[in-house]
């Protein structure tokens, strides 16, 4: 018996050490997989997201801009083989309500102000006002933000153009409303964005104010 003994609880011991050490050597490689499998798995419609991951546990983190999003990324990290649980700690973009777009022109340039939503919008704004404001100097204001009405970006588009036909004013979009104030750079001008205002505005904008100056001194 005691012969049994002498060579039982070494043994034992030995093999639970043994299963430690392979429990340790392999955590670090499937903890690799699994971060990498979702994290590629992020990236083609998810990029705000990443994923770190602790044993079999997935830590979900990043900026959502949209609640579908959120849901989108968690379905496929909950997908992920191999993967326990998923622990959300992602946060929302806040919610503007209501969302605003404003484009302010004077004597030092362009100021875009208000919100802007998330994604290459902000690039396609900036690209469309440079288009209808060549040469003058874009200060980018807007801050990221959830809640943009339908047809944003053709509203916004929009009221760029019209803002390029003032010498000096402002164009604010605010839900789906728009208003107009300022001066126009020309009698054609003041022509042109009075008769624009007269037909349905893009995304079914609804007209909230025209505060609008004709040049020289030409009522309208």
């Amino acid at each position: 018996m005691r012969a049994l003994k002498s060579w039982f609880w070494p043994g034992i011991i030995t093999i639970a050490l043994l299963t430690v050490l392979a429990g340790w050597f392999l955590a670090g490689p499937i903890d690799a997989r699994i971060t990498d499998a979702a994290n590629a798995a992020l990236e083609t419609q998810n990029d705000w997201a990443s994923a770190e991951v602790d044993g079999r546990d997935l830590i979900l983190k990043g900026v959502a801009p949209s609640e579908e999003a959120l849901a989108d990324a968690l379905k496929i990290t909950n997908d992920i083989t191999g993967v326990r649980i998923v622990d959300n700690q992602t946060t929302l973009l806040p919610l503007a309500e209501p969302f605003s777009f404003v484009v302010t022109k004077s004597d030092d340039g362009i100021l875009l102000s208000g919100n802007v939503p998330y994604g290459d919008m902000r690039a396609k704004i900036l690209a469309a006002a440079e288009l209808a404001m060549p040469g003058i100097e874009i200060l980018d204001e807007m801050a990221v933000a959830r809640g943009a009405p339908p047809a944003f970006f053709d509203l916004a588009q929009f009221a760029l153009g019209q803002a390029a036909q003032l010498t000096n004013g402002e164009v604010e979009i605010s839900g789906k409303t728009y208003t107009i104030r300022g001066t126009a750079a020309s009698a054609t001008d003041y022509t042109a964005i009075n008769d624009a205002l007269k037909k349905p505005l893009p995304g079914d904008a609804a007209l909230s104010e025209i505060k609008l100056v004709a040049p020289s001194g030409q009522g309208g």
